[in-house]
């Protein structure tokens, strides 16, 4: 396990639907979150004149020069040839080297995905999604992955994902046989698609997985598992169908906004849950909502320096003897 005095993110410092304009806020809330995290900021010559003006730490928060910005809609086929100058390659380039433990990006996630895979390698055979901590009560948490890293996914895919998001949980939640349950449109034995029960027949045949059947949409909140399985298309919809239906609420116009607050629970704001694992890869990255403000993408370097705290990768290795 890191020491906490030791702990160094890589940030890249202009994805994101911001650019960098939110880096500067976002890296002073983060060193007051996390006080033993330090920095090493990838961005344009602009991001540094900002960082000096409102005079960042230099002792906790580096600089360093990255010329090129991948589009959020770069075609991942050119990702690994045109943008070898980009923020985004240079902070994972920074973890392969050891300078740094984590990294966290706002860019776009089919271009982090393929980057990270390329630059730090996969764990064993297992196909990497997207993990994060979604409310489930006052104080509690669960697991949900795939949001976003693969549209498309198999059956074998999804128990990938199943064993990966039950390591993790170990680690992130502190449950020893954390409750597993797939994604579906009903509880019922035979509902879903072929894709839903192939992967449930997977599931129910790897006796060191404590599978416990299918959750709906409605339950994700409500603590009925500790990990929520899907794929990335289902689980990317699912997650922001919550987050804007809770937008919508916390926007109504007039004296129905103050007593929207009032009944609101501070649990759910969501960002405070800003910033998925990519669990799979050799290495912490984390992904950041690409529309984050400040507080989230602040949350989003917190969250990376608990993982490399908690010893993510290590101990997923050490779960799945890998």
């Amino acid at each position: 396990m890191q020491k906490k005095e030791d702990i160094i993110v890589a940030v890249d410092g202009c994805g994101g639907d911001h650019g960098s304009r939110h880096i500067v806020s976002a890296v002073t809330f983060a060193q007051t979150l996390y006080p033993h995290m330090h920095q090493i900021i990838f961005g344009p010559a602009s991001l540094a004149d900002e960082l000096r003006s409102e005079r960042v730490d230099p002792k906790r928060c580096e600089f360093r020069l990255a010329p090129q910005i991948i589009p959020q809609d770069a075609p991942v086929t050119d990702v690994l040839e045109r943008w070898q100058k980009s923020s985004m390659r240079l902070a994972l380039q920074c973890v392969k080297d050891g300078e740094a433990q984590a990294m966290v990006s706002a860019g776009g996630t089919g271009p982090l995905v393929v980057l990270a895979r390329h630059l730090l390698g996969t764990l064993g055979n297992l196909r990497p999604a997207l993990a994060a901590r979604i409310p489930a009560g006052p104080g509690r948490y669960s697991l949900m992955l795939d949001l976003g890293a693969n549209a498309q996914c198999s059956a074998q895919d999804l128990r990938d994902f199943a064993q990966l998001g039950a390591a993790a949980a170990q680690l992130i939640l502190g449950i020893d046989a954390p409750r597993l349950a797939l994604l579906n449109v009903g509880t019922e034995t035979y509902k879903g698609s072929h894709l839903i029960q192939e992967a449930k027949a997977l599931l129910e045949q790897e006796r060191k997985l404590n599978f416990s059947g299918f959750i709906e949409a409605d339950r994700m909140f409500r603590g009925d598992a500790d990990v929520i399985i899907t794929d990335g298309f289902s689980g990317n919809i699912a997650l922001k169908a919550a987050e804007g239906v809770y937008t919508i609420f916390s926007k109504v116009p007039g004296i129905k906004r103050f007593f929207a607050r009032m009944a609101q629970p501070d649990w759910l704001l969501p960002w405070q849950y800003n910033g998925s694992v990519l669990l799979g890869v050799d290495g912490i990255v984390i992904k950041s909502h690409a529309n984050a403000g400040n507080d989230a993408f602040a949350v989003a370097m917190v969250e990376a320096a608990k993982a490399v705290e908690s010893g993510l990768t290590s101990g997923i290795k050490d779960c799945l003897k890998l």
